[in-house]
Protein backbone atom coordinates (compact mmCIF):
# COMPACT_ATOMS: atom_id res chain seq x y z
CA UNK A 1 0.00 0.00 0.00
CA UNK A 2 1.51 3.36 -1.02
CA UNK A 3 2.19 6.20 1.41
CA UNK A 4 -0.51 8.89 1.75
CA UNK A 5 0.60 11.79 -0.47
CA UNK A 6 -1.55 14.45 1.24
CA UNK A 7 0.29 17.47 2.66
CA UNK A 8 -0.16 17.85 6.40
CA UNK A 9 1.15 20.07 9.19
CA UNK A 10 3.75 18.34 11.31
CA UNK A 11 3.01 17.95 15.03
CA UNK A 12 4.74 20.59 17.22
CA UNK A 13 6.88 17.90 18.91
CA UNK A 14 8.23 16.73 15.53
CA UNK A 15 8.80 20.33 14.38
CA UNK A 16 10.89 20.97 17.48
CA UNK A 17 12.92 17.78 17.04
CA UNK A 18 13.71 18.73 13.44
CA UNK A 19 14.78 22.19 14.61
CA UNK A 20 16.84 20.55 17.34
CA UNK A 21 18.83 18.76 14.64
CA UNK A 22 20.06 22.18 13.46
CA UNK A 23 20.44 24.02 16.76
CA UNK A 24 21.39 21.24 19.21
CA UNK A 25 24.40 19.40 17.85
CA UNK A 26 25.97 18.33 21.14
CA UNK A 27 25.99 19.32 24.84
CA UNK A 28 28.23 22.35 24.22
CA UNK A 29 25.71 23.78 21.74
CA UNK A 30 22.98 23.42 24.38
CA UNK A 31 25.24 25.19 26.86
CA UNK A 32 25.93 27.98 24.37
CA UNK A 33 22.22 28.75 23.95
CA UNK A 34 21.57 28.74 27.69
CA UNK A 35 24.53 30.97 28.58
CA UNK A 36 23.72 33.42 25.79
CA UNK A 37 20.12 33.62 27.04
CA UNK A 38 21.50 34.50 30.48
CA UNK A 39 23.65 37.25 29.00
CA UNK A 40 20.71 38.62 27.02
CA UNK A 41 18.82 38.78 30.32
CA UNK A 42 21.51 41.07 31.74
CA UNK A 43 23.06 38.53 34.12
CA UNK A 44 26.23 39.53 35.97
CA UNK A 45 26.67 36.12 37.62
CA UNK A 46 26.35 32.79 35.78
CA UNK A 47 26.92 29.39 37.37
CA UNK A 48 27.20 26.29 35.15
CA UNK A 49 27.28 22.66 36.19
CA UNK A 50 27.68 19.65 33.87
CA UNK A 51 27.86 15.89 34.37
CA UNK A 52 29.09 13.21 31.96
CA UNK A 53 30.18 15.79 29.40
CA UNK A 54 26.74 17.43 29.58
CA UNK A 55 24.80 14.39 28.38
CA UNK A 56 23.48 13.48 31.84
CA UNK A 57 23.00 17.02 33.10
CA UNK A 58 23.55 20.66 32.18
CA UNK A 59 22.42 23.26 34.70
CA UNK A 60 22.76 27.02 34.16
CA UNK A 61 21.76 29.53 36.87
CA UNK A 62 21.87 33.31 36.47
CA UNK A 63 20.83 36.53 38.23
CA UNK A 64 19.29 38.13 35.15
CA UNK A 65 15.91 39.82 34.77
CA UNK A 66 13.97 36.55 34.84
CA UNK A 67 10.77 35.51 33.07
CA UNK A 68 7.25 36.43 34.15
CA UNK A 69 5.22 33.46 35.52
CA UNK A 70 2.68 33.53 32.72
CA UNK A 71 5.34 33.40 30.00
CA UNK A 72 7.25 30.24 30.85
CA UNK A 73 5.11 28.14 28.53
CA UNK A 74 5.73 30.64 25.72
CA UNK A 75 9.49 30.33 26.40
CA UNK A 76 9.37 26.70 25.22
CA UNK A 77 7.08 27.45 22.27
CA UNK A 78 8.79 27.57 18.89
CA UNK A 79 9.33 31.04 17.35
CA UNK A 80 8.31 32.81 20.56
CA UNK A 81 10.90 35.42 21.61
CA UNK A 82 11.18 38.71 23.46
CA UNK A 83 14.11 39.90 21.34
CA UNK A 84 12.46 40.70 18.00
CA UNK A 85 9.29 42.51 17.01
CA UNK A 86 9.75 43.43 13.35
CA UNK A 87 11.86 42.87 10.23
CA UNK A 88 13.77 46.05 11.06
CA UNK A 89 14.90 44.46 14.35
CA UNK A 90 16.24 41.46 12.41
CA UNK A 91 18.42 43.77 10.33
CA UNK A 92 20.19 45.23 13.39
CA UNK A 93 20.36 42.43 15.93
CA UNK A 94 22.11 43.37 19.15
CA UNK A 95 21.19 40.28 21.22
CA UNK A 96 22.75 36.82 21.10
CA UNK A 97 19.45 34.97 20.64
CA UNK A 98 16.58 36.00 18.40
CA UNK A 99 15.11 32.94 16.63
CA UNK A 100 12.91 31.62 19.42
CA UNK A 101 14.04 28.07 18.60
CA UNK A 102 16.65 27.17 21.21
CA UNK A 103 14.58 26.34 24.31
CA UNK A 104 11.81 24.41 22.52
CA UNK A 105 14.45 22.50 20.51
CA UNK A 106 16.36 21.57 23.66
CA UNK A 107 13.18 20.65 25.52
CA UNK A 108 12.15 18.32 22.70
CA UNK A 109 15.24 16.09 23.09
CA UNK A 110 15.68 16.05 26.87
CA UNK A 111 14.07 16.05 30.29
CA UNK A 112 13.84 19.82 30.72
CA UNK A 113 13.17 22.07 33.70
CA UNK A 114 13.09 25.88 33.82
CA UNK A 115 12.49 28.03 36.90
CA UNK A 116 12.47 31.81 36.86
CA UNK A 117 11.59 34.84 38.94
CA UNK A 118 11.43 38.58 38.32
CA UNK A 119 12.07 39.37 41.99
CA UNK A 120 13.56 37.60 45.01
CA UNK A 121 10.95 35.35 46.55
CA UNK A 122 8.29 33.63 44.51
CA UNK A 123 8.88 32.42 40.95
CA UNK A 124 7.48 29.79 38.65
CA UNK A 125 8.69 26.44 37.35
CA UNK A 126 7.95 24.45 34.20
CA UNK A 127 8.91 20.83 33.49
CA UNK A 128 8.93 19.32 29.97
CA UNK A 129 9.67 15.79 28.77
CA UNK A 130 10.62 15.39 25.12
CA UNK A 131 8.53 18.41 24.13
CA UNK A 132 5.46 17.61 26.31
CA UNK A 133 4.69 19.83 29.28
CA UNK A 134 4.48 17.75 32.46
CA UNK A 135 4.09 20.33 35.22
CA UNK A 136 3.81 24.07 35.80
CA UNK A 137 3.84 25.46 39.35
CA UNK A 138 5.07 28.13 41.75
CA UNK A 139 8.46 27.93 43.45
CA UNK A 140 10.54 29.98 45.87
CA UNK A 141 13.80 31.30 44.37
CA UNK A 142 15.98 34.41 44.06
CA UNK A 143 15.70 36.77 41.09
CA UNK A 144 16.97 35.16 37.89
CA UNK A 145 16.58 31.94 35.92
CA UNK A 146 17.71 28.35 36.35
CA UNK A 147 17.56 25.88 33.45
CA UNK A 148 18.29 22.19 33.88
CA UNK A 149 18.68 19.80 30.94
CA UNK A 150 18.84 16.08 31.79
CA UNK A 151 19.27 12.95 29.67
CA UNK A 152 20.05 14.81 26.47
CA UNK A 153 19.11 12.84 23.31
CA UNK A 154 17.65 9.95 25.35
CA UNK A 155 14.69 9.89 22.95
CA UNK A 156 16.92 10.26 19.86
CA UNK A 157 19.34 7.29 19.98
CA UNK A 158 20.70 8.10 16.52
CA UNK A 159 21.96 11.45 17.83
CA UNK A 160 23.17 9.99 21.09
CA UNK A 161 25.56 7.56 19.41
CA UNK A 162 27.35 10.42 17.66
CA UNK A 163 28.46 12.00 20.93
CA UNK A 164 32.13 11.62 21.83
CA UNK A 165 33.55 10.32 25.10
CA UNK A 166 32.50 12.36 28.17
CA UNK A 167 36.02 13.79 28.49
CA UNK A 168 35.84 15.16 24.95
CA UNK A 169 32.38 16.65 25.43
CA UNK A 170 33.51 18.16 28.75
CA UNK A 171 36.44 19.83 27.04
CA UNK A 172 34.15 21.29 24.38
CA UNK A 173 31.86 22.67 27.07
CA UNK A 174 34.86 24.14 28.88
CA UNK A 175 36.16 25.76 25.68
CA UNK A 176 32.74 27.25 25.02
CA UNK A 177 32.50 28.80 28.48
CA UNK A 178 35.98 30.29 28.29
CA UNK A 179 35.32 31.81 24.85
CA UNK A 180 32.17 33.51 26.13
CA UNK A 181 33.88 34.58 29.37
CA UNK A 182 36.69 36.32 27.45
CA UNK A 183 34.15 38.62 25.77
CA UNK A 184 32.22 39.44 28.96
CA UNK A 185 34.68 40.59 31.63
CA UNK A 186 31.88 42.25 33.66
CA UNK A 187 30.24 38.86 34.32
CA UNK A 188 31.22 36.37 37.03
CA UNK A 189 31.39 32.85 35.54
CA UNK A 190 31.77 29.55 37.36
CA UNK A 191 31.95 26.17 35.59
CA UNK A 192 31.70 22.93 37.57
CA UNK A 193 32.22 19.42 36.25
CA UNK A 194 30.23 17.38 38.75
CA UNK A 195 31.10 19.08 42.04
CA UNK A 196 34.58 20.18 40.98
CA UNK A 197 35.21 23.75 39.84
CA UNK A 198 36.87 23.80 36.43
CA UNK A 199 36.91 27.57 35.84
CA UNK A 200 36.08 30.61 37.92
CA UNK A 201 36.28 33.99 36.26
CA UNK A 202 35.65 36.90 38.59
CA UNK A 203 33.78 39.97 37.41
CA UNK A 204 36.14 42.84 36.67
CA UNK A 205 39.05 40.74 35.41
CA UNK A 206 40.63 42.01 32.21
CA UNK A 207 41.21 39.94 29.08
CA UNK A 208 44.83 39.16 29.97
CA UNK A 209 43.87 37.90 33.43
CA UNK A 210 41.23 35.57 32.01
CA UNK A 211 43.57 34.24 29.34
CA UNK A 212 46.15 33.51 32.03
CA UNK A 213 43.76 30.88 33.40
CA UNK A 214 43.56 28.93 30.14
CA UNK A 215 46.72 29.61 28.09
CA UNK A 216 50.38 28.87 28.94
CA UNK A 217 52.17 31.64 30.81
CA UNK A 218 54.78 32.19 28.09
CA UNK A 219 52.03 32.71 25.51
CA UNK A 220 50.09 35.16 27.67
CA UNK A 221 53.25 37.11 28.50
CA UNK A 222 53.95 37.48 24.78
CA UNK A 223 50.58 39.14 24.03
CA UNK A 224 50.33 42.83 23.20
CA UNK A 225 47.36 45.11 22.78
CA UNK A 226 45.53 45.62 19.50
CA UNK A 227 43.63 48.89 19.16
CA UNK A 228 42.55 50.43 15.88
CA UNK A 229 39.66 52.45 14.47
CA UNK A 230 38.75 53.01 10.85
CA UNK A 231 35.43 54.74 10.27
CA UNK A 232 32.67 52.47 11.61
CA UNK A 233 35.11 49.65 12.36
CA UNK A 234 36.77 49.26 15.75
CA UNK A 235 39.27 46.44 16.28
CA UNK A 236 40.67 45.57 19.71
CA UNK A 237 42.13 42.61 21.55
CA UNK A 238 45.53 40.98 21.88
CA UNK A 239 48.09 39.61 19.42
CA UNK A 240 50.92 37.21 20.23
CA UNK A 241 54.63 37.37 19.55
CA UNK A 242 55.42 35.61 16.24
CA UNK A 243 58.24 33.78 18.05
CA UNK A 244 55.71 31.68 20.00
CA UNK A 245 53.53 30.71 17.02
CA UNK A 246 52.21 27.15 17.10
CA UNK A 247 51.19 24.37 14.74
CA UNK A 248 47.43 24.58 15.43
CA UNK A 249 44.89 27.38 14.84
CA UNK A 250 42.99 26.85 18.11
CA UNK A 251 44.33 30.03 19.72
CA UNK A 252 42.94 32.39 17.10
CA UNK A 253 39.71 33.62 18.71
CA UNK A 254 37.41 35.95 16.76
CA UNK A 255 34.46 37.98 18.06
CA UNK A 256 32.09 40.13 16.02
CA UNK A 257 30.10 42.55 18.18
CA UNK A 258 31.12 40.37 21.19
CA UNK A 259 29.66 37.25 19.51
CA UNK A 260 32.21 34.37 19.26
CA UNK A 261 32.27 33.26 15.62
CA UNK A 262 34.26 31.24 13.12
CA UNK A 263 34.89 33.66 10.27
CA UNK A 264 37.31 33.06 7.42
CA UNK A 265 37.58 36.74 6.47
CA UNK A 266 38.77 37.87 9.89
CA UNK A 267 41.00 34.81 10.38
CA UNK A 268 42.60 35.37 6.97
CA UNK A 269 43.24 39.02 7.82
CA UNK A 270 44.95 38.01 11.08
CA UNK A 271 47.18 35.47 9.34
CA UNK A 272 47.99 37.94 6.57
CA UNK A 273 49.24 40.42 9.20
CA UNK A 274 51.68 37.73 10.39
CA UNK A 275 52.83 36.97 6.84
CA UNK A 276 56.62 36.91 6.72
CA UNK A 277 56.83 36.71 10.51
CA UNK A 278 55.82 33.07 10.96
CA UNK A 279 56.19 29.96 8.84
CA UNK A 280 53.40 29.05 6.45
CA UNK A 281 52.46 26.01 8.55
CA UNK A 282 52.31 27.99 11.81
CA UNK A 283 49.46 29.88 13.45
CA UNK A 284 49.68 32.89 15.77
CA UNK A 285 47.84 33.45 19.02
CA UNK A 286 45.31 36.27 18.83
CA UNK A 287 42.06 37.34 20.43
CA UNK A 288 40.37 39.85 18.15
CA UNK A 289 37.18 41.81 18.80
CA UNK A 290 35.60 43.49 15.79
CA UNK A 291 32.90 46.08 16.48
CA UNK A 292 30.82 47.44 13.61
CA UNK A 293 27.26 48.71 13.11
CA UNK A 294 24.72 45.84 13.39
CA UNK A 295 23.30 46.62 9.95
CA UNK A 296 26.76 46.00 8.44
CA UNK A 297 26.75 42.32 9.46
CA UNK A 298 24.21 39.51 9.08
CA UNK A 299 24.25 37.09 12.02
CA UNK A 300 21.21 35.19 10.72
CA UNK A 301 23.14 32.87 8.36
CA UNK A 302 23.56 29.76 10.52
CA UNK A 303 21.11 28.06 12.92
CA UNK A 304 23.75 27.91 15.65
CA UNK A 305 24.74 31.56 15.00
CA UNK A 306 28.45 30.65 14.79
CA UNK A 307 28.96 32.33 11.41
CA UNK A 308 28.31 35.83 10.09
CA UNK A 309 28.20 37.52 6.72
CA UNK A 310 29.56 41.02 6.21
CA UNK A 311 27.89 43.51 3.93
CA UNK A 312 31.31 44.49 2.54
CA UNK A 313 34.16 42.08 3.26
CA UNK A 314 36.99 44.24 1.85
CA UNK A 315 36.96 47.02 4.49
CA UNK A 316 36.60 44.42 7.26
CA UNK A 317 39.64 42.50 6.00
CA UNK A 318 41.72 45.67 5.70
CA UNK A 319 40.74 47.00 9.12
CA UNK A 320 41.58 43.76 10.93
CA UNK A 321 44.82 43.23 9.02
CA UNK A 322 45.93 46.81 9.67
CA UNK A 323 45.02 46.59 13.36
CA UNK A 324 47.08 43.44 13.96
CA UNK A 325 49.94 44.64 11.75
CA UNK A 326 50.10 47.91 13.66
CA UNK A 327 50.33 46.01 16.95
CA UNK A 328 53.09 43.74 15.61
CA UNK A 329 55.12 46.62 14.23
CA UNK A 330 54.79 48.60 17.44
CA UNK A 331 55.29 45.77 19.93
CA UNK A 332 57.62 43.27 18.28
CA UNK A 333 59.88 45.45 16.15
CA UNK A 334 63.02 46.12 18.13
CA UNK A 335 64.50 49.47 17.10
CA UNK A 336 68.20 49.51 16.67
CA UNK A 337 71.03 51.79 15.57
CA UNK A 338 70.34 53.21 12.14
CA UNK A 339 66.70 52.06 12.21
CA UNK A 340 64.63 53.73 9.52
CA UNK A 341 60.93 53.96 8.83
CA UNK A 342 61.16 53.03 5.16
CA UNK A 343 62.56 49.87 3.48
CA UNK A 344 66.22 50.06 2.62
CA UNK A 345 66.74 51.86 -0.67
CA UNK A 346 69.30 50.96 -3.32
CA UNK A 347 71.40 53.95 -2.27
CA UNK A 348 71.33 52.86 1.35
CA UNK A 349 72.42 49.36 0.38
CA UNK A 350 75.35 50.90 -1.48
CA UNK A 351 76.27 52.98 1.54
CA UNK A 352 76.39 49.89 3.74
CA UNK A 353 78.76 48.05 1.43
CA UNK A 354 81.88 50.21 1.23
CA UNK A 355 83.64 48.31 -1.54
CA UNK A 356 80.57 48.46 -3.71
CA UNK A 357 80.05 52.16 -3.05
CA UNK A 358 83.65 53.02 -3.77
CA UNK A 359 83.66 51.17 -7.07
CA UNK A 360 80.20 52.30 -8.15
CA UNK A 361 79.33 48.65 -8.71
CA UNK A 362 75.67 48.10 -9.60
CA UNK A 363 73.32 47.86 -6.60
CA UNK A 364 73.24 44.11 -6.35
CA UNK A 365 76.52 43.20 -7.99
CA UNK A 366 78.60 43.11 -4.80
CA UNK A 367 76.67 40.16 -3.41
CA UNK A 368 76.09 38.60 -6.81
CA UNK A 369 79.82 38.28 -7.39
CA UNK A 370 80.20 35.86 -4.53
CA UNK A 371 78.06 33.26 -6.34
CA UNK A 372 78.78 34.14 -9.93
CA UNK A 373 82.54 34.67 -9.98
CA UNK A 374 83.89 32.36 -12.70
CA UNK A 375 80.78 30.16 -12.06
CA UNK A 376 83.21 27.78 -10.33
CA UNK A 377 81.22 26.57 -7.34
CA UNK A 378 83.88 24.21 -6.10
CA UNK A 379 85.95 27.09 -4.73
CA UNK A 380 85.35 28.62 -1.32
CA UNK A 381 83.53 31.92 -1.71
CA UNK A 382 86.35 34.31 -0.67
CA UNK A 383 88.69 32.75 -3.26
CA UNK A 384 86.05 33.01 -5.99
CA UNK A 385 85.28 36.60 -5.10
CA UNK A 386 88.93 37.63 -4.90
CA UNK A 387 89.56 36.33 -8.39
CA UNK A 388 86.50 37.92 -9.98
CA UNK A 389 86.57 40.91 -12.27
CA UNK A 390 84.49 42.95 -9.87
CA UNK A 391 86.87 42.24 -7.03
CA UNK A 392 89.82 43.31 -9.16
CA UNK A 393 88.00 46.53 -9.92
CA UNK A 394 87.25 47.07 -6.26
CA UNK A 395 90.76 46.62 -5.01
CA UNK A 396 93.01 47.74 -7.90
CA UNK A 397 94.29 51.38 -7.86
CA UNK A 398 92.04 53.86 -9.65
CA UNK A 399 93.24 55.34 -12.96
CA UNK A 400 94.88 58.78 -12.86
CA UNK A 401 91.83 60.44 -14.40
CA UNK A 402 90.06 59.93 -11.13
CA UNK A 403 92.32 62.61 -9.62
CA UNK A 404 92.65 65.03 -12.53
CA UNK A 405 92.12 68.75 -11.72
CA UNK A 406 88.75 68.94 -13.50
CA UNK A 407 87.29 65.94 -11.60
CA UNK A 408 86.40 65.57 -7.94
CA UNK A 409 87.98 62.62 -6.13
CA UNK A 410 85.62 59.88 -5.01
CA UNK A 411 84.69 60.14 -1.35
CA UNK A 412 86.47 57.86 1.06
CA UNK A 413 84.04 55.34 2.53
CA UNK A 414 84.91 54.15 6.04
CA UNK A 415 85.29 50.45 6.68
CA UNK A 416 82.13 48.77 7.92
CA UNK A 417 81.68 48.35 11.63
CA UNK A 418 79.04 47.07 13.98
CA UNK A 419 76.50 49.53 15.35
CA UNK A 420 77.64 51.58 18.37
CA UNK A 421 77.81 49.38 21.43
CA UNK A 422 78.02 46.18 19.38
CA UNK A 423 81.10 44.07 18.76
CA UNK A 424 81.41 41.49 15.98
CA UNK A 425 82.96 38.35 17.44
CA UNK A 426 83.03 36.12 14.38
CA UNK A 427 81.21 33.43 12.45
CA UNK A 428 80.07 30.14 13.96
CA UNK A 429 79.66 26.99 11.81
CA UNK A 430 80.01 29.17 8.70
CA UNK A 431 76.32 30.00 9.23
CA UNK A 432 75.78 32.25 12.24
CA UNK A 433 77.25 35.69 12.90
CA UNK A 434 78.03 36.40 16.56
CA UNK A 435 77.69 39.89 18.02
CA UNK A 436 77.86 41.10 21.58
CA UNK A 437 76.97 44.19 23.53
CA UNK A 438 77.32 45.08 27.17
CA UNK A 439 74.19 43.19 28.22
CA UNK A 440 73.37 40.86 25.33
CA UNK A 441 74.77 38.31 22.90
CA UNK A 442 73.18 37.87 19.48
CA UNK A 443 73.36 35.09 16.87
CA UNK A 444 72.32 36.08 13.34
CA UNK A 445 71.42 33.51 10.69
CA UNK A 446 73.38 34.88 7.72
CA UNK A 447 71.10 33.29 5.11
CA UNK A 448 67.91 34.62 6.75
CA UNK A 449 69.43 38.09 7.19
CA UNK A 450 70.57 38.25 3.56
CA UNK A 451 67.16 36.95 2.43
CA UNK A 452 65.51 39.86 4.23
CA UNK A 453 67.92 42.40 2.71
CA UNK A 454 67.41 41.07 -0.81
CA UNK A 455 63.64 40.83 -0.33
CA UNK A 456 63.54 44.53 0.58
CA UNK A 457 65.62 45.38 -2.49
CA UNK A 458 63.22 43.43 -4.71
CA UNK A 459 60.19 44.99 -3.07
CA UNK A 460 61.71 48.47 -3.46
CA UNK A 461 62.75 48.12 -7.10
CA UNK A 462 59.47 46.44 -8.05
CA UNK A 463 59.47 45.60 -11.76
CA UNK A 464 62.80 47.24 -12.55
CA UNK A 465 64.95 44.17 -12.08
CA UNK A 466 68.38 44.13 -13.68
CA UNK A 467 68.99 41.33 -16.17
CA UNK A 468 72.03 39.44 -17.39
CA UNK A 469 72.08 38.05 -20.95
CA UNK A 470 73.20 34.45 -21.44
CA UNK A 471 75.53 33.36 -24.24
CA UNK A 472 73.43 30.25 -24.81
CA UNK A 473 69.75 30.01 -23.85
CA UNK A 474 68.83 27.63 -21.06
CA UNK A 475 66.17 25.13 -22.14
CA UNK A 476 63.50 24.03 -19.66
CA UNK A 477 60.98 21.31 -20.64
CA UNK A 478 57.55 22.20 -19.26
CA UNK A 479 54.45 20.31 -18.27
CA UNK A 480 51.34 21.83 -19.94
CA UNK A 481 50.22 23.15 -16.55
CA UNK A 482 53.62 24.83 -16.09
CA UNK A 483 53.34 26.33 -19.55
CA UNK A 484 49.96 27.83 -18.67
CA UNK A 485 51.35 29.16 -15.40
CA UNK A 486 54.32 30.76 -17.19
CA UNK A 487 51.96 32.62 -19.50
CA UNK A 488 49.89 33.81 -16.53
CA UNK A 489 52.89 35.47 -14.87
CA UNK A 490 54.89 36.34 -18.01
CA UNK A 491 54.79 40.09 -17.32
CA UNK A 492 55.91 39.63 -13.72
CA UNK A 493 58.83 37.41 -14.79
CA UNK A 494 59.89 39.98 -17.36
CA UNK A 495 59.84 42.67 -14.68
CA UNK A 496 62.11 40.57 -12.49
CA UNK A 497 64.74 40.37 -15.23
CA UNK A 498 63.86 37.24 -17.22
CA UNK A 499 63.84 37.29 -21.03
CA UNK A 500 61.87 34.19 -22.04
CA UNK A 501 60.60 32.41 -25.12
CA UNK A 502 57.99 29.66 -25.26
CA UNK A 503 58.85 27.02 -27.87
CA UNK A 504 57.14 23.85 -29.03
CA UNK A 505 57.32 20.91 -26.67
CA UNK A 506 56.39 22.93 -24.63
CA UNK A 507 59.86 24.28 -23.95
CA UNK A 508 60.85 27.43 -22.07
CA UNK A 509 63.97 29.25 -23.31
CA UNK A 510 65.84 31.53 -20.90
CA UNK A 511 67.73 34.20 -22.84
CA UNK A 512 68.37 36.52 -19.90
CA UNK A 513 68.07 36.00 -16.17
CA UNK A 514 67.86 38.36 -13.17
CA UNK A 515 71.23 39.75 -12.15
CA UNK A 516 70.71 38.38 -8.65
CA UNK A 517 70.65 34.75 -9.81
CA UNK A 518 73.13 32.32 -11.25
CA UNK A 519 71.87 30.20 -14.17
CA UNK A 520 71.41 27.22 -11.86
CA UNK A 521 69.49 29.26 -9.31
CA UNK A 522 67.42 30.90 -12.06
CA UNK A 523 66.31 27.49 -13.27
CA UNK A 524 65.51 26.35 -9.72
CA UNK A 525 63.57 29.57 -9.15
CA UNK A 526 61.42 29.03 -12.25
CA UNK A 527 60.77 25.40 -11.34
CA UNK A 528 59.45 26.53 -7.96
CA UNK A 529 57.38 29.39 -9.35
CA UNK A 530 55.84 27.35 -12.16
CA UNK A 531 54.70 24.64 -9.75
CA UNK A 532 52.77 27.41 -7.95
CA UNK A 533 54.86 27.39 -4.79
CA UNK A 534 54.41 31.17 -4.99
CA UNK A 535 51.18 32.93 -5.82
CA UNK A 536 51.55 36.65 -5.04
CA UNK A 537 54.42 38.96 -5.99
CA UNK A 538 55.55 38.90 -2.36
CA UNK A 539 55.79 35.10 -2.62
CA UNK A 540 57.81 35.42 -5.82
CA UNK A 541 60.18 37.97 -4.28
CA UNK A 542 60.61 35.70 -1.24
CA UNK A 543 61.55 32.71 -3.43
CA UNK A 544 64.01 34.80 -5.45
CA UNK A 545 65.58 36.25 -2.30
CA UNK A 546 66.00 32.73 -0.93
CA UNK A 547 67.66 31.49 -4.11
CA UNK A 548 70.02 34.48 -4.33
CA UNK A 549 70.97 34.79 -0.66
CA UNK A 550 74.23 33.49 0.78
CA UNK A 551 73.82 30.02 2.22
CA UNK A 552 74.55 28.25 5.45
CA UNK A 553 78.14 27.07 5.18
CA UNK A 554 79.40 30.10 3.21
CA UNK A 555 82.44 31.62 4.88
CA UNK A 556 82.40 35.42 5.32
CA UNK A 557 85.30 37.60 6.33
CA UNK A 558 84.78 40.31 8.93
CA UNK A 559 84.10 43.13 6.43
CA UNK A 560 81.56 41.06 4.52
CA UNK A 561 79.80 39.98 7.72
CA UNK A 562 79.69 43.55 9.06
CA UNK A 563 78.40 44.89 5.76
CA UNK A 564 75.58 42.37 5.84
CA UNK A 565 74.77 43.06 9.50
CA UNK A 566 74.79 46.82 8.87
CA UNK A 567 72.43 46.47 5.89
CA UNK A 568 70.13 44.17 7.82
CA UNK A 569 70.03 46.43 10.90
CA UNK A 570 68.62 49.27 8.81
CA UNK A 571 65.49 47.35 7.85
CA UNK A 572 62.28 48.15 9.74
CA UNK A 573 61.01 44.57 9.45
CA UNK A 574 64.24 42.75 10.04
CA UNK A 575 63.33 40.24 12.76
CA UNK A 576 62.06 37.56 10.37
CA UNK A 577 63.03 36.32 6.95
CA UNK A 578 60.35 36.54 4.20
CA UNK A 579 59.28 32.98 5.00
CA UNK A 580 58.76 33.72 8.68
CA UNK A 581 61.90 32.20 10.24
CA UNK A 582 63.64 34.28 12.91
CA UNK A 583 66.79 36.06 11.75
CA UNK A 584 68.35 36.70 15.14
CA UNK A 585 68.31 35.10 18.59
CA UNK A 586 69.32 37.12 21.62
CA UNK A 587 70.27 36.23 25.17
CA UNK A 588 70.59 38.77 27.94
CA UNK A 589 72.81 38.43 30.97
CA UNK A 590 69.86 37.36 33.09
CA UNK A 591 68.88 34.60 30.67
CA UNK A 592 72.43 33.29 30.50
CA UNK A 593 72.69 33.26 34.28
CA UNK A 594 69.53 31.16 34.43
CA UNK A 595 70.85 28.76 31.79
CA UNK A 596 74.09 28.32 33.73
CA UNK A 597 72.11 28.06 36.98
CA UNK A 598 73.86 31.05 38.50
CA UNK A 599 70.43 32.16 39.70
CA UNK A 600 66.91 30.74 39.65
Amino acid sequence: MGRDQNIRLLPPELQNQIAAGEVVERPSSVLKELVENALDAGATRIRIQIRDGGQSCIKVSDNGTGIAPGQLELAVTRHATSKLESLQDLQKIASFGFRGEALPSIASVSRFRIASSREDGEGSVLEVLHGRILRQDRTAMPRGTEVEVNDLFANVPARLKFLKQPATETRKCSDLVTRIALANPHVDFELLNGDRTVHRFLAGQDLMQRLAAIWPREVVESLHAVSYEDGPFRVSGLAGDPAVAQARPDRILVYVNTRPVQDKIVQSAIREAYRGRILGKEYPQAVIFLQLPPDEVDVNVHPAKTEVRFQDEGPVFRAVRRAVLQSLEHSFHQPGPGDQAMPLSIGQIQATLPAMAASQTSPTQFWIEREQADLSYDQPWPQKFASSAAAQQLFEPQDSDAFSPDRQPRPTVPAPSAAPGLAYLGQFASTYLILSSKDEITLIDQHAAHERVLFNILRTQGSRGERRPLLLPIEMPLHPAQSARAQEIWTELDGLGFSLELAAGPLLLLNSIPALLTPTKAREFLEDILTEKAVSMEDIWAVMACKAAIKAGDTLNADEALALVDSWQRLPDRNYCPHGRPVALRWGVGELEKMFKRRS
